[in-house]
């Protein structure tokens, strides 16, 4: 009957344990759906942000070519204005020659006309009178001579001053349509400068307006990446869960089957002894049979008693054991060193932590990547730590939670470089100064120098 009740609570007890076991992974169950949510949304919002800056650096190319083209307008812009001063100049000193020529040429007029005047009030009874009071042929010809020299240098000063007059009013001419050329083009490039001066500030506009794009994106993708961070946190405390569920079940087990063995092997004592004292009682005399009953009594309650007592204690300390026993006495040591910690157990390995954290700190900028186990590629935080450590030798499983019981605990105070610094679905190499290098998250990558209190710290483990 004992056997019997004992099965019954066992079964209770398991169908309770089955209910439990259903409601909570339905808490897993949807943890993982959030998770996936989360991952979907974040891969979302990382390609808005990747095409946001892809559209930033265009537009600062394009800016950039437009700056350059600016630069090469006003170089062009400088160049026609001394141009055009110069041109200015010119013109002013020919305004000023013409003016001067202009002026010469009113003098000589009016000295031609008096002397043209005077050669016509005298008539050609001078030039007549001059000639035939000559002396000789010789002073004859030399009178004719400079008449004739009179009249030639009169009209090719004339000719000369018509020449310069139309010379000066063609350069004036020529160098006034210079300038209004100058002017239309130095017109053109100023209109250019501004147009390429408006687009220039409505393309950095638009880059600022990215820019705030980009930061409420990346906002997004970190609380996304939270998200993410938060239901791996649940997934994994499940996981513990679920697997010391079924170390419970399999002890419950063991126990009962060993409780069942013990009941049987007692049974079967029983029936010996009693087969023993009838085969005693029906051989002897009264006193011998009286001896047999009391040593088939004594056999009967001494074999009672070891299947009882040494085989059954025996099974229950078995059967109790590997949870309650070393295991049990294991846990308990390391539930005592994840509460306080050893102050400083020292390093055992011989390997430095400068060396882990530097070796670390090589991948600084790779991608993080859910499940990754290589940060050459790509891993996720306990991918990433455990590849460093097996760098040197040091073999530790890849998953979060499980490097919580690796190595020795050490109090945060006493943490040194190299240390494995453990949070809520999280994991972290401490570089020292109270900053850790890690595989933050996919908005993040690897990254280092963050500070080791970002978030609560559950355990800090010495592996070196």
């Amino acid at each position: 009957m004992k056997s019997k009740r004992l099965a019954a609570v066992l079964l209770v007890i398991t169908m309770g344990f089955s209910q439990f076991s259903v409601a909570l992974a339905d808490k897993k169950s949807d943890a993982e759906n959030k998770k996936k949510e989360a991952e979907a949304s974040l891969k979302s919002k990382e390609d808005e942000i990747e095409a946001i800056e892809e559209k930033q650096r265009t537009l600062r190319g394009e800016i950039d070519d437009l700056d350059a083209e600016l630069v090469n307008v006003m170089v062009e812009l400088s160049t026609l204005e001394e141009e055009l001063s110069v041109k200015q100049d010119e013109l002013d000193e020919t305004k000023a020659n013409l003016k001067q020529a202009k002026k010469d040429e009113q003098e000589q007029y009016e000295a031609m006309k008096l002397r043209i005047r005077f050669m016509y009030e005298k008539g050609n009874t001078a030039m007549l009178t001059s000639i035939l009071e000559s002396k000789s042929i010789a002073d004859l010809l030399n009178r004719v001579e400079y008449v004739n020299e009179v009249y030639d240098y009169d009209r090719e000063l004339l000719e000369e001053y018509e020449n310069t007059k139309k010379q000066v009013a063609s350069l004036t001419k020529q160098q006034k349509e210079v300038i209004q050329a100058l002017k239309a083009k130095q017109q053109e490039y100023q209109v250019a400068q501004a147009d390429f001066e408006s687009t220039i500030a409505q393309k950095k506009g638009e880059v600022g307006d990215f820019d705030v794009k980009l930061a409420a994106a990346r906002e997004l993708a970190a609380e996304y990446q939270d998200t993410i961070n938060a239901q791996n946190t649940i997934i994994a405390q499940e996981n513990e869960r679920i697997e010391r569920e079924r170390l419970e079940r399999e002890r419950l087990e063991r126990e009962r089957q060993e409780r069942e063995r013990a009941a049987a092997e007692a049974a079967a004592a029983a029936a010996v002894a009693v087969r023993a004292s009838s085969q005693g009682g029906g051989s002897g005399s009264s006193d011998n049979g009286s001896g047999n009953s009391d040593n088939g009594g004594g056999s009967g309650d001494g074999g009672q008693q070891s299947a009882s007592s040494d085989n059954g204690g025996g099974s229950g300390d078995s059967g109790q054991q590997p949870e309650g026993g070393d295991s049990g006495s294991g846990s308990g040591d390391e539930g005592q060193q994840s509460g306080g910690g050893i102050p400083d157990p020292g390093y055992s390995t011989g390997i430095s932590g400068s060396d882990v954290v530097n070796y670390a700190l090589g991948f600084v900028g790779n991608p993080y990547v859910w499940g990754g186990k290589d940060p050459n590629t790509g891993a996720d935080c306990s991918g990433f730590t455990s590849y460093v450590y097996a760098h040197f030798g040091i073999n530790i499983p890849s998953y979060s939670y499980a490097q919580r019981s690796v190595g020795r605990e050490v109090s945060y105070a006493d943490a040194q470089p190299g240390d494995l610094i453990c949070y809520s679905g999280h994991v972290a190499i401490y570089m020292g100064n109270g900053q850790i290098v890690h595989a933050k998250g996919t908005a993040y990558g690897i990254c280092a120098y963050d500070n080791a209190t970002y978030r609560s710290i559950i355990t800090v483990r010495r592996l070196l």
